[in-house]
Formats: structure tokens, C-alpha cells, sequence
């Protein structure tokens, strides 16, 4: 009996190996996950219109730059990648979407700081704002610190999506084609005079 048990969790090991894929990874030098973003990746007045309806979300303090992001071993078959940005506290809990990007080619492995900002290396979504580019953190006034999360999907969808996708939009076309994901978190909270 030992002999049997000790050969079925062998064959276990050795079925759980042969299907484990490596994790993907996300790094930033911009974004320590877990910490405070820094105020210059958080929104910038001139970059977004404010709210007439609710002044208390402006001034933003920031300078709008997108933070550097690094991604490494996506699985076989990776054809794309995307990148969603989500406030998890935005609208009283319902969530702002900051950045959907997409059509990201997969022989990419970073974006620089600033690309997200100025659009460079994939195709721009629609974020909460009708945002084809990132849009720094900007949580009104009074608010505590909202929960911000940035995860980098690989999927296999060849990447020519259409500009404008919402972040459910894009969701629903890579349902059933995600292969893998990796995400980093911060915290951003209005500087208070």
C-alpha cells in the first residue's frame, strides 16, 4: 500500500509540473506595490477636465505621467498584452476605470515612463472619462486614500482590437483568451493644505 501511495503522488508532482506555467511578473521603478504612488503619477488639472458638478475632485496635484512598467515570463503564446488601470474605491465603490490599453505586441516587455501618458506602444480604450490614455490619480477631496490597482494581462488574441474599448468591452473580447496576468497596487490620497 505505501508502495501505491507514494507512486500516485508521484504521478500527482509530475501531472501538477507538467501543467504549472510560470508566474508572469510586474515590476515598476516608478510604483512600489503596496505604497504610496508618488504625486507626480497622480492627475494633473491640465490634463482632464474638472467636474463642474464636483468641484471637490480639482485641483488634481499631480503631473499626469504614466509610471514605468516591466513584465516578464508571459506564457507560450502570448500573442498580446494588455494593461488596466482601476480605482477600486472611485465612485463610492463602483470603480473608475484610469487606463485601458491593449494591442500591446508580444515582443513587448515594458513601457517607459510616460508612454502610457503620450499613447505610445499600444491601442487606447475608453476609460471612466472616455480616456484613450492613462489618467493619473485623482480622488476627491476629503477622500481617503483610494486603492489603486495596474494589472498586465497576456492573452492570445492577435492585436488588432478597435480603438475605444471600454475596460468591460475589452473584458468580454478577452474572455476565454487570457493566458496569464500580473498586477501591482498603490495608494494615491489628495495632497491637503
Amino acid at each position: 500500500m505505501k508502495i501505491l501511495a507514494l507512486g500516485l503522488t508521484a504521478a500527482l508532482v509530475t501531472a501538477s509540473t507538467a501543467w504549472a506555467a510560470p508566474w508572469m511578473t510586474l515590476t515598476s521603478t516608478s510604483i512600489k506595490d503596496g505604497a504610496r504612488i508618488p504625486v507626480r503619477f497622480g492627475g494633473d488639472d491640465q490634463k482632464r477636465a474638472c467636474s463642474p458638478r464636483n468641484p471637490a475632485i480639482c485641483p488634481c496635484p499631480g503631473k499626469n505621467v504614466s509610471p514605468e512598467l516591466a513584465w516578464h515570463d508571459a506564457p507560450a503564446g502570448t500573442k498580446s498584452f494588455a494593461i488596466l488601470m482601476y480605482d477600486v474605491d472611485g465612485q463610492y465603490g463602483a470603480g473608475v476605470s484610469h487606463w485601458v490599453a491593449y494591442n500591446i505586441a508580444a515582443t513587448t516587455t515594458e513601457l517607459k515612463e510616460g508612454d502610457g501618458t503620450a499613447g505610445t506602444g499600444f491601442t487606447g480604450g475608453a476609460g471612466t472619462r472616455s480616456n484613450p490614455n492613462y489618467i493619473g490619480p485623482c480622488p476627491p477631496q476629503g477622500d481617503g486614500p483610494h486603492h489603486y490597482l495596474i494589472t498586465v494581462m497576456a492573452t492570445e488574441l492577435e492585436p488588432t482590437l478597435s480603438a475605444g474599448l471600454t475596460r468591460d468591452q475589452f473584458l468580454a473580447a478577452a474572455k476565454g483568451h487570457l493566458l496569464s496576468s500580473a498586477t501591482i497596487g498603490g495608494l494615491f490620497a489628495r495632497e491637503y493644505n
